[in-house]
């Protein structure tokens, strides 16, 4: 008999439906989990779920019955229903992951007292403590959710001005947010056009911790200002390999292991972003699921699928073995951004426009007349594939240029992050009569 796992679906997860009907394969029986709530919310979503899986079992904090026939495990790949799952998984008495770690005030903590953090951090219960966190912590200092993803509502204070425009933008609960000490910045390395961090993904089984790969990435872009109170830090992309030397490679992976039994993290995946500090590498967050978009990447280049990896150990199953992290090739995960997160799409652009040599697949493309929040605001969101290095640099910037000219009517391209990234790619000048493109004011990459 297959091993049934709940899966509590949604939207804006780490995984499609489609994802997890793939990796679930034809050894292990998908339950459609969903918050009441949903189907009012994403008319649209509830109708995929029943074509794909049958009809889903709606659950909240307060109605956590199972379904007729038990479970073996619950999961979820959407931050916002970790603790729902965690719920739902402990009143079933089934595999589940504890909640309790995803609260990434709590990480910090944990990580101070065991000696893997030097950053301090204060909980912030409302505006009024903006200003004691700044002199506590010195500028700058990054406010960001306790539970939270997609760097939604991350804010670094460089400033007196940028304190006071969050403070009179205050809309958060109390307990919601907190503050901690800036991550020290390294020196770029010349030439350099990879981002100061990486990703680690790990597996748990059994209390056994170990990395699965560890992805490099392409520069975040944060959108915020002094006017806007609270910004974000938008991620842009995932490469494989990482690029890292084999010694920095080998001491983020231990300090992230080390994380992982400091906080006593149990069976599953976890995505772990790591900065490449100026002090040495410094730990940004533990997230308790498979990281967004980067099962693709790690599929196309060695097979390797995270959201199966997922589900085979939420039904008590052997899990994949490890996948081999060697070879020449290099994929990547690329996300172009707008500038501007409102308003709708202006340009008109098909997804054979986009397939141009290099691009191995498109996940994503923004639809002209739709909001710009309906891809997360971005223009598109691709998978290159190139026999090295030196060619996926080439080929990253060759697309960037494509897609300014394509997203032209919506501003990409034009003192953005698409713009600066293909000059820091160092195959592209500017327009006859223009400036190099520098990034905005409180944007950079």
């Amino acid at each position: 008999m297959k091993p049934r796992v709940g899966v509590l679906l949604s939207p804006r997860g780490a995984a499609s439906a489609r994802d997890v009907l793939v990796a679930a394969r034809d050894d292990i029986e998908i339950v459609p989990l969903l918050r009441t709530g949903t189907e009012a919310r994403w008319p649209s979503f509830v109708p995929l779920i029943r074509r794909l899986f049958g009809e889903p079992l709606g659950i909240d904090e307060d109605a956590l019955e199972g379904p007729g026939q038990p479970l073996d495990g619950v999961v979820t790949f959407a931050d916002a229903e970790l603790e729902l799952a965690a719920a739902f998984g402990a009143a079933q008495g089934v595999r589940h992951r504890s909640a309790v770690t995803a609260d990434k005030y709590h990480q910090r903590a944990v990580l101070g007292a065991a000696g893997l953090t030097r950053m301090a951090t204060r909980p912030l219960d409302g505006p009024q403590e903006l200003e004691p966190a700044a002199a506590a912590l010195g500028h700058p200092f990054v406010v960001k959710p306790r539970r939270g993803a997609g760097g939604t509502d991350v804010t670094v204070i460089r400033n007196a001005a940028q304190l006071a425009a969050l403070k009179d933008s205050w809309r958060w609960e109390r307990g919601t947010l907190y503050a901690e000490q800036f991550i020290p910045t390294a020196e770029p390395a010349p030439g350099g056009w990879r981002a100061d961090y990486v990703s680690v993904e790990v597996q748990t089984t059994g209390g056994t911790h170990e990395v699965i790969t560890v992805f490099g990435k392409f520069p975040v872009y944060a959108r915020s200002s002094a006017s806007q109170g609270a910004g974000q830090m938008a991620t842009t992309g995932d490469i494989l390999p990482s690029g890292l030397p084999r010694e920095l490679r080998l001491q983020v992976e231990n300090l992230v292991l080390d994380a992982h039994r400091a906080l006593s993290m149990d069976d599953g995946i976890t995505h772990t972003e790591v900065k490449l500090g100026a002090d040495g590498p410094e730990i940004i967050e533990v997230n308790c699921r498979v990281g967004g978009h980067l099962s693709r990447v790690l599929k196309r280049r060695s097979g390797f699928d995270l959201v199966r990896q997922a589900l085979l150990i939420a039904a008590g199953l052997p899990p994949q073995p490890l996948p081999d992290n060697t070879g020449p090739r290099h994929v990547a995960g690329l996300f172009v951004p707008f500038d501007e997160t409102g308003g709708p799409v202006r340009s008109r652009v098909s997804p054979a426009e986009l397939r141009v040599p290099g691009v191995a697949a498109i996940d994503e493309i923004a639809r002209a007349g739709s909001p710009r929040t309906d891809t997360d605001a971005l223009a598109c969101n691709v998978v290159l594939d190139c026999p090295d290095e030196g060619e996926l640099q080439r080929t990253t910037a060759k697309f960037l240029t494509h897609v300014a000219g394509l997203f032209s009517a919506d501003g990409v391209g034009h003192r953005d992050w698409t713009a600066h990234m293909t000059a820091r790619l160092g195959v592209a000048a500017p327009a006859a009569g223009e400036p190099p493109a520098t990034p905005p004011s409180g944007r950079g990459i």
